[in-house]
């Protein structure tokens, strides 16, 4: 370029990521967890999702179902807790809220990452470390940062930051002694599979894959595994997603705590995963075209009868009226069920979901109307204002015997009024 043209300023991403966050949540209101080795269970207090460090150090793996590692976590004095999935979500948004005082396009990729760029910013990593101060003195959170020119080089930022204790790390795209600490099966995208056919040609770590021949990786991995290579070559090829894209389908499906037997009990279900399905699909704006209700036994009990089914029903009419979803759900349940099985598991996904800027309600049908929306919305704001207990459809129930097990559930401090905590 000629003397009279300057280049921008270099990019640099942050990738913001919460520590062994499940517990760290869990820690904030509960201090004396501190220095402790907690859990916390998936659902049905199934298998171990969080773990924090002491936890990790005693030797129980990422996954472990709770049933296999009982007797090593009471001999260890582990704490073993259910996730509460309300806490989680509101402090995930809490730790947002403060990430996005110090960047202007911020991505949140997951309840416990979000991305950030701070391209032009004067000391990134000083920032990054005010940053990570601020988050835990406000949300009591602990983060760890990672700096890069591309979000897979922040990424393994991030990663050697964790397991250096360093709280902040920054890694560009020559830095060798860096990238060769890092597995190439600890590269993001890269993973199990992929990662034994890297080995077999003798890459064994990040670096080595950053310097290997191009049609080496794309013969392997085609065009996806490529742009991973290129990204730690500094060539961005992930932007930023500052709103992510509309999805395409939405689900909600939960193993039941216990099996369930009867017609009525799994309506109940099904009608709760429809009304959640559709207030996803509301608050993103969007209407489902089509409608998908399954079943099935627990897969795991050879001792008992098997039986799995589903249906889809393709709508007249694109919606997200619930009451809608929920009649139709329904009646695809009863043209399935069968009696005499002990049901594990139900869901409901909505299929093809398209804009609501696109609505055409149908000539003939009530369910347009502007008296029944109005009714919806009012419904719909009261349970959002003040939680499932404030406003629900008839069709959820009360009891809901069938929902699943979280025996060991801390309060939802943040999010239930009878569950805030008290100063005295």
């Amino acid at each position: 370029m000629g003397s009279g043209h300057e280049c921008g300023p270099l990019p640099v991403i942050a990738l913001a990521d919460c520590n062994n966050f499940y517990v760290s949540c869990e820690r904030v209101f509960r201090p004396s967890l501190e220095k402790r080795p907690v859990i916390v269970l998936s659902n049905n207090d199934g298998c171990a999702v969080a773990r924090s460090n002491e936890a990790k150090a005693i030797g129980i793996p990422m996954g472990a179902p709770y049933h296999q590692i009982r007797k090593l976590c009471e001999g260890n004095g582990v704490v073993v807790l259910s996730s509460n999935y309300e806490l989680y979500g509101d402090m995930s948004s809490r730790v947002v809220s403060v990430l996005a005082r110090f960047a202007p396009e911020l991505e949140v990729y997951s309840i416990d990452e979000s991305f950030l760029d701070l391209t032009g910013v004067p000391s990134p990593l000083r920032l990054s470390t005010r940053m990570r101060d601020q988050v835990k003195q406000w949300t009591g959170i602990p983060i760890s940062v990672g700096l890069g020119s591309t979000k897979t080089l922040a990424k393994a930022a991030n990663r050697l930051a964790k397991k250096q204790g360093i709280g902040c790390q920054l890694v560009a795209k020559d830095d060798r002694e860096a990238l060769e600490r890092i597995a190439i099966e600890d590269v993001w995208g890269i993973g199990r599979r992929l990662s034994v056919r890297l080995r077999r040609i003798g890459l064994l770590n990040a670096w080595q894959f950053a310097r290997a021949p191009s049609p080496s990786i794309r013969a392997i991995g085609g065009v996806t595994l490529e742009r991973t290579q290129r990204e730690l070559g500094g060539i961005s090829c992930l932007e930023m997603e500052e709103i992510s894209p509309p999805r395409k389908n939405t689900c909600s499906s939960r193993s039941f705590g216990k099996p369930v037997m009867e017609l009525e009990e799994l309506e109940e279900a099904v009608a709760n995963y429809a009304i959640r399905a559709t207030r996803k699909v509301r608050s993103e704006g969007s209407l489902a075209s089509g409608l998908q209700v399954f079943i099935m036994t627990n897969r795991f009990r050879e001792d008992q009868p098997q039986y799995s089914n589903s249906r889809v029903l393709g709508l007249d009419e694109p919606t997200d009226d619930p009451i809608r979803i929920v009649q139709n759900a329904k009646k695809m349940l009863r043209d399935m069920y069968r009696s005499g099985y002990a049901y594990k598991k139900a869901g409901v996904i909505l299929l093809d979901l398209v804009s609501s800027a696109s609505r055409q309600g149908l000539l003939f049908e009530e369910h347009g109307s502007p008296r029944r929306q109005d009714f919806v919305n009012a419904v719909e704001e009261a349970a959002s204002r003040y939680g499932g207990g404030g406003a629900f459809w008839g069709g959820q129930g009360i009891g809901k015997q069938w929902r699943m097990r979280r025996e060991m559930r801390t309060p939802r401090y943040t999010t239930h009024w009878d569950d805030l905590p008290l100063v005295r």
